[in-house]
């Protein structure tokens, strides 16, 4: 809803343009050459197939996975929110790094997982990007740029009270969230508490 979808379209979109001859829209742009654009975007089942939302995702990251070349570019617009919250995380950075380590290309991958931020620690060719919101006397604005850095929340709660969902489904929610986020803190705090007396 910030615009980050826009985003990557768009980035892709000049690449494009520039390929075929085409006038960028910008004072100036450097793009090297690219053998593909391949894109994973947007969320759509084939129920004639027999191949749900989730299952179409991921063959379209498998068949990316297995075509892009060093030379590619590569957007990616969401991916793992299919499933369980744990394994969709752990499939999003698995393909990321896979991207990143070894095929090497330039990506742009969009995502909710808060914890994929930590990847440049891990790899500095990653870079963290969000787009800017701006949440005051319970209204949310999009400010629609995209900043460097890493975002310190979401606003899925915001976008529900914008949309006049009943108070007491709002309030639950927000409850809900607050809980969740102390129980994951309360688990990272035990987890570095046991490797610290492993190592010791």
């Amino acid at each position: 809803m910030g615009g980050k979808s826009t985003y990557i379209r768009q980035v892709a979109t000049c690449i494009l343009l520039a390929h075929i001859g085409c006038f960028v829209p910008c004072a100036k742009a450097e793009i090297p050459i690219f053998d593909c654009i391949i894109a994973r975007v947007g969320a759509s089942d084939h129920q004639l197939r027999g191949i749900s939302t989730f299952m179409a995702e991921m063959l379209e990251a498998s068949c990316m996975l297995k075509t892009a070349s060093s030379r590619s570019f590569i957007i990616m617009d969401e991916l793992g929110r299919g499933t369980a919250t744990n394994e969709g995380f752990g499939l999003a950075w698995a393909i990321a790094e896979h991207i990143a380590a070894e095929l090497q290309c330039y990506c742009l991958f969009a995502t909710h997982f808060h914890e994929m931020t930590a990847m440049p620690a891990e790899l500095p060719c990653a870079k963290n990007l969000f787009v800017s919101a701006l949440a005051q006397g319970g209204k949310l604005t999009m400010l629609y740029k995209v900043n460097e850095g890493v975002i310190d929340r979401s606003y899925g709660i915001h976008v529900a009270e914008m949309l006049k969902f009943p108070q007491v489904v709002l309030d639950e929610a927000r409850d809900l969230a607050d809980e969740l986020e102390n129980f994951n803190t309360e688990m990272k705090e035990q987890g570095a508490s046991k490797k610290k007396a492993a190592v010791n």
